[in-house]
C-alpha cells in the first residue's frame, strides 16, 4: 500500500539478472497497473524491455512460450492463454501483483494460474488476509502445496508462513511519512432516510437473501430513495469546504457508483470528477492526471472496487469513506492511495457511520477482521471473532 512493492520487485529481478543473466520471468498484473509497471521498469531497470503480449490468442501464446526473458501480462491474458493451452514452457519465476485476487481457490483464474509451470513464485499484496484465514491458505497453497502441513490448524499456519513473508511496514520503511489521522464520524439518518430504513428492515422477510436486505439498508444510509436527503452529504460538504479553503485535494470513496453520481449532482464545488470501473483507460488516465497536476482544489469521487489499488494520489490530504466496504483490507488500501511514500503532509481519513444502523454492526465485523490480520500477518496479540450476516440484522 504505497511502500514500493513494484520498485522492490524490479530491483530484485535486476539483481538476479546481474548475477546469473537472462532467465524466464512472467509478471502478471491487473490491467489497470500494466503501464505503471512499464513506467517503473523504464526508471529502475531500463537496460531491458519486458515483452508485452500483443495480437490474437495464438500470437500471445507464442510470445509467452518462446520468450527467454521478462514477460509482462495481465490476469485476463494469462487466464485465456492457459485455458487455451496449458503446456507452456516452465518459467524460472512467476510474479503475481495484487495477489489477493487469488484468494478464491475455486475461481477460474486461480485454477488456470495453478497450471503454470514455475520454479519460484512471488506474490505481491498488501492484503494477504481480507476475510478469513482461508485467504492466507489459498495464497500459500498456490505457491506450494508443501508449505502448510495442516491448512486448518491456526497456530501451525501462523508459524509456518513466517519464513515466506517479507512484510514492509510504513513505520519501518517510510519513517519520514507524515501522520495518518483516522476519525470515525457518527451521524444520524435524516427523517426521510429513517422512515425508509425502517420500512426496509420491517419487510426484510420479503427479500430473497439477507445480503439484499443489507445492501438496501446500506444504500438508504447514503441517500433517501424518495427525496435524496442525506446526513452524510451534509457532513461531506462541510469537509470539502474546509479542504478547498486550504487549497487542498480530497478523495471520496463509495461502494456504489450510483452514490458517487448523486454526490456529484449535489456538490456545488469546482473540479469534481468521478472515477469508476465503467470508464476506459484513457478516461481514467485523464482524470488522474488532472487531479495530480492541477494547482486548484480538487475532489475525486472513487468507486472503492475500481480505485482502491494501483492509484498514486499522494497529492490528496483528505480521504472520506462515504460508506463501508465488507473488509478492512480494502478500506486500508483506499486510504493508502493518499497516505503513501511521496505524501508531503498529514492525511486525515474520515469514516462515516450512521448511528443505530447496520453500518455500526458492520463496523464491528471490520474491526474483528482487522484483529485477525494483525494476529496472523503482523503477529500482534488479538482475539478473532466470527460474525455473520444474520447477527448484523439482529434476526
Amino acid at each position: 500500500m504505497g511502500l514500493g512493492k513494484t520498485i522492490q520487485t524490479i530491483s530484485a529481478i535486476k539483481s538476479i539478472y546481474e548475477e546469473i543473466g537472462v532467465f524466464r520471468c512472467l509478471i502478471i498484473v491487473p490491467n489497470s497497473l500494466l503501464y505503471n509497471w512499464i513506467s517503473e521498469f523504464n526508471i529502475w531497470f531500463n537496460e531491458i524491455s519486458p515483452t508485452l503480449l500483443i495480437g490474437d490468442k495464438k500470437n500471445r501464446y507464442v510470445q509467452l512460450d518462446m520468450s527467454s526473458g521478462i514477460v509482462l501480462a495481465t490476469y485476463e491474458q494469462i487466464r485465456i492463454a492457459v485455458e487455451e493451452n496449458s503446456n507452456l514452457r516452465k518459467f524460472d519465476l512467476v510474479v503475481v501483483d495484487e495477489a489477493q485476487k487469488l484468494k478464491n481457490k475455486s475461481s477460474k483464474t486461480y485454477l488456470m494460474f495453478q497450471l503454470l509451470k514455475k520454479q519460484k513464485t512471488w506474490l505481491l499484496t498488501g492484503t494477504p488476509l481480507e476475510n478469513n484465514l482461508q485467504d492466507v491458505v489459498s495464497l500459500f497453497r498456490f505457491m506450494s502445496k508443501d508449505i502448510l502441513s495442516d491448512p486448518n490448524d491456526y497456530l501451525k499456519i501462523k508459524n509456518e508462513i513466517k519464513p515466506f513473508i517479507k512484510r514492509r511496514m510504513k513505520k519501518d520503511v517510510a519513517k519520514e511519512l507524515p501522520d495518518l489521522i483516522e476519525q470515525e464520524v457518527l451521524l444520524d439518518l435524516s427523517p426521510q432516510q429513517k422512515t425508509e430504513y425502517t420500512q426496509i428492515y420491517e419487510n426484510r422477510e420479503n427479500y430473497d437473501s439477507m445480503f439484499e436486505v443489507l445492501n438496501d439498508l446500506k444504500q438508504v444510509c447514503n441517500f433517501s430513495n424518495k427525496n435524496k436527503t442525506s446526513s452524510k452529504l451534509e457532513m461531506l460538504e462541510l469537509i470539502i469546504e474546509e479542504v478547498y479553503e486550504n487549497k487542498g485535494k480530497i478523495l471520496v470513496f463509495s461502494q456504489y457508483v450510483e452514490t458517487l453520481i448523486e454526490i456529484e449532482k449535489k456538490l456545488k464545488f469546482q473540479n469534481v470528477n468521478i472515477f469508476h470501473g465503467g470508464l476506459n483507460q484513457d478516461e481514467k488516465n485523464t482524470i488522474i492526471e488532472n487531479f495530480k497536476n492541477t494547482d486548484e482544489p480538487s475532489a475525486m469521487l472513487i468507486s472503492i472496487k475500481a480505485g482502491s489499488v494501483g492509484l498514486n494520489l499522494q497529492e490528496a490530504s483528505t480521504v472520506v469513506l462515504f460508506d463501508r466496504w465488507w473488509n478492512p483490507a480494502v478500506e486500508n488500501q483506499a486510504i493508502g492511495r493518499a497516505h503513501r511514500i511521496g505524501s508531503k503532509e498529514p492525511v486525515t481519513a474520515y469514516k462515516f457511520l450512521v448511528r443505530d444502523t447496520v453500518e455500526q454492526k458492520l463496523d464491528v465485523i471490520l474491526k474483528s477482521k482487522q484483529q485477525l490480520f494483525d494476529e496472523i500477518i503482523d503477529e500482534q496479540e488479538a482475539v478473532s471473532q466470527k460474525i455473520n450476516l444474520r447477527e448484523i440484522l439482529d434476526l
